[in-house]
């Protein structure tokens, strides 16, 4: 069970009503709100609609020294099952956090789009395909948002971002160029806040020929990933010169299972829920394959699903 102080409840009380448009309610499912469909609830929720109701939650929680945190697409994230203290934030229903930009001009040799946060990524990569944006299909089959793509580089999206917008959890905004982000491998160096847009640079291609290569990488994802049962997608991240998905294949664990949670037959990197796993059965499971992968490897696997919230 997750509790709340007086303090804390007044002050979200307040938030409420002074932002009713955000939604501030108590005991929201996170289950509901992630790939894995695994988690407890939320002490109290909120979906800002824009960028002021965004600022003025986070300051009066940073005033009462409320615990914050962000869910996007709830990919690649495990929700503890006894739940989230504190505040939980999700950008999804704010429009702002949903649009889709062109800053450049027609003629231009690259196009410039800024992208809300919460833009999921499958429809920025039709928008790009639509209008012939080369290298989008970088990011064909990657699920999620915008938001959570930047905080974690994923499929190498850095390449692309010329500029991020970051809220801080005490509600001051600050942007800054992709120098200052310095991108690695499953790695943005941000500050600690919320990620609210994106900017990014692709070239002007044959839209034709762009909607090829997509479709092209989206029959290869179906075809070697898991894609029928929930998970978070890739569980653990790729060591240097090696792949976590043949490491695990290698100690023999595709199928192995735990509760309700297992290795997927399909591919060795992904855990899937099979009905009614619990955040603990997913830990265990990865506990179990790291100890394996060690004892037939020597390497150690690291985590690249991100936990929220308390496991005891």
């Amino acid at each position: 069970m997750i509790w709340c102080s007086f303090l804390e409840r007044e002050t979200l009380d307040r938030c409420a009503m002074t932002w009713p448009s955000a939604g501030v309610r108590s005991t929201e499912l996170l289950a509901n709100h992630t790939s894995f469909r695994i988690g407890g609830p939320a002490e109290w929720f909120a979906e800002p609609h824009g960028l002021d109701e965004l600022l003025g939650l986070l300051r009066e929680a940073n005033r009462q020294g409320i615990l914050v945190s962000v869910i996007g697409g709830g990919t690649n994230l495990l929700v503890a099952d006894r739940g989230v203290r504190g505040l939980v934030i999700s950008l999804r229903r704010g429009r702002p956090f949903r649009l889709v930009e062109v800053l450049s001009q027609e003629g231009e040799p690259q196009v410039r789009v800024r992208c809300g946060s919460a833009v999921y990524t499958q429809q920025l990569v039709t928008l790009g395909g639509c209008h012939g944006w080369g290298g989008v299909d970088l990011l064909a089959g990657l699920p999620g948002q915008i938001g959570g793509a930047m905080v974690m580089n994923a499929q190498n999206i850095g390449q692309r971002v010329e500029r991020i917008r970051v809220v801080s959890w005490a509600g001051s905004v600050q942007e800054l160029t992709r120098d200052q982000l310095a991108f690695a491998y499953r790695y943005t160096r941000l500050p600690p806040g919320i990620v609210v847009d994106a900017t990014l640079r692709f070239e002007r291609a044959d839209p034709t020929a762009t909607v090829a290569r997509i479709q092209h990488v989206l029959q290869h994802r179906n075809a070697t990933q898991e894609v029928t049962l929930p998970s978070a997608g890739c569980a653990f991240k790729n060591p240097p010169g090696e792949s976590a998905g043949r490491l695990i294949d290698r100690a023999g664990l595709k199928g192995a299972r735990i509760g309700d949670a297992r290795i997927s037959p399909r591919h060795a990197n992904f855990l899937v829920n099979l009905g009614r796993a619990t955040c603990d059965d997913v830990l265990s499971l990865m506990d179990y394959v790291q100890r394996r992968v060690v004892r037939a490897t020597g390497i150690l696997l690291e985590p690249e699903v991100r936990l929220l919230g308390e496991r005891w």
